[in-house]
């Protein structure tokens, strides 16, 4: 009897300790991400926490929500923004012959007044045929090839600084390094036109992959370093290597660009707004005050005095062809401010040509068009799959928007005169060329939508 009461106890215990070393190895579990093997407790590096389980069924919650009614369908490009796209090219090209044959002519000493429009037209149709075949690739090719297009950015910004120059002489008298040329060959790159959608894949790549910690408000820390400090460290690195080229208004484009995807990719707006004001307006009040040349373009665009003949030539000269134009234009071809009184006029100024030649209804219309883009480009982004097709396509849409903003601002003298060229107009083949990638990128995410049952 006592032999087995001892056995009994033995049992016991031998249960309890067994217990005791169940409870124990699962708090490890729980706290440290360990597991046990054979050879002991080792640990694991990507064990998921709770509070990671819980962001996962509730990911899924979410996803089975917005999924909930609708068939994911592959259809054709959306036909609306297509035809957006090509009438805009179109007339853009168009304008940019009107624009530039005065000048062809004078540097050709009257030989050829198709220098400039033959080479744009080269280049809109190599642009087409790259934004035919880009918008045929998945858009999940753009989502792994994010981090290499960001690199690469990165690279050819720093080359210009060694390599590159400013485009004409006066930009490389002030140290400008904005372009790399093509050595025997009269084609140039600028480097920050690639950074531009080059960023918005690396954005749009990094909310996606961790959303569940940017939109976290429930630990401070976490959607502090991972929805503020992690991606404002990305736009930053893209800022700082473009605003070293000495190319402010560029810096300004990929700065806002930037700061609107990393809004809609669920951002703390307060500090996301502290960070961008105190970063942002640090950076250009120190690059303003360290280059004379830019800050004169403030003080002019201030100064009601400045001299109309010199500091703000081209400035008045573009509201004179805007003002001449009147209710319905002077006619296709028949500006007469394009020649030599808007500086380069088929450049950044191309809109005040057109006001002129196409009147007020011409310009409201144009406008209307890319309203109509817009709207058309932010409903396929609304429509996408997935977060990182979604601010893919709202990040290309919201830089068109900006920079016709920013252009049409410039040439009526809302804001200060800087560079900003207007999408699908102004001339430039490196330009033109990267804008119809992301027209394609934009085409591939539409061909994503979804039907409800």
């Amino acid at each position: 009897m006592s032999e087995d009461n001892k056995n009994r106890k033995n049992i016991t215990q031998n249960q309890r300790k067994s217990e005791a070393s169940s409870v124990k190895e699962n708090k490890i579990r729980r706290t440290s991400g360990v597991v046990v093997t054979g050879r002991g407790i080792r640990r694991v590096e990507n064990l998921p926490t709770e509070r990671q389980a819980e962001r996962d069924i509730r990911k899924r919650r979410e996803d089975e929500e917005w999924n909930r009614g609708i068939v994911r369908i592959k259809t054709n490009a959306d036909r609306v923004l297509l035809v957006m796209i090509l009438l805009l090219l179109t007339l853009g090209t168009i304008m940019v012959f009107s624009a530039s044959y005065p000048l062809a002519l004078y540097q050709t000493e009257g030989r050829d007044s198709l220098l400039y429009i033959r080479r744009q037209l080269m280049f809109a149709g190599i642009g087409i045929v790259v934004m035919a075949v880009v918008s045929r690739v998945p858009y999940v090719w753009f989502k792994r090839l994010a981090p290499f297009a960001y690199m690469l950015g990165l690279v050819l910004l720093f080359l210009a600084l060694f390599i590159g120059h400013g485009g004409d002489g006066s930009a490389n008298e002030v140290g400008v390094k904005r372009w790399i040329g093509i050595k025997g060959t009269s084609f140039n790159i600028q480097p920050s036109e690639l950074m531009k959608p080059a960023l918005v894949m690396m954005l749009a790549w990094y909310l996606d992959k961790y959303r569940d910690k940017v939109i976290d408000r429930t630990d401070r820390r976490t959607y502090l370093v991972n929805g503020i400090v992690a991606p404002f460290c990305i736009l930053g690195l893209a800022c700082a290597f473009v605003i070293m080229g000495k190319h402010l208004s560029g810096t300004l484009i990929v700065g806002m660009i930037g700061i609107c995807v990393i809004f809609l990719g669920g951002a703390h707006f307060g500090y996301m707004a502290l960070t961008g004001v105190v970063a942002g307006g640090g950076a250009i009040a120190a690059y303003l005050i360290a280059n004379p040349y830019a800050l004169k373009r403030i003080t002019t665009f201030t100064d009601s005095n400045a001299d109309v003949l010199s500091d703000n030539w081209q400035t008045t000269q573009g509201l004179y062809a805007i003002g001449s134009g009147g209710l319905l234009g002077t006619g296709l071809g028949g500006s007469n401010q394009k020649f030599s009184y808007v500086s380069d006029a088929h450049t950044d100024f191309i809109f005040t040509i057109w006001c002129e030649e196409m009147g007020f209804i011409g310009a409201v219309l144009l406008i209307g068009l890319f309203l109509v883009f817009i709207w058309r480009g932010l409903i396929v982004a609304l429509h996408a799959p997935d977060t990182f097709s979604s601010l893919l396509a709202a990040g290309i849409v919201i830089q068109v928007g900006l920079q016709v903003f920013l252009n049409i601002g410039v040439v009526t003298d809302v804001i200060p005169n800087t560079g900003v060229p207007l999408p699908f107009f102004t001339y430039g083949g490196s330009s033109l060329v990267v804008l119809m990638a992301e027209m394609g990128i934009l085409l591939s995410v539409s061909r994503h939508s979804y039907q409800r049952r």
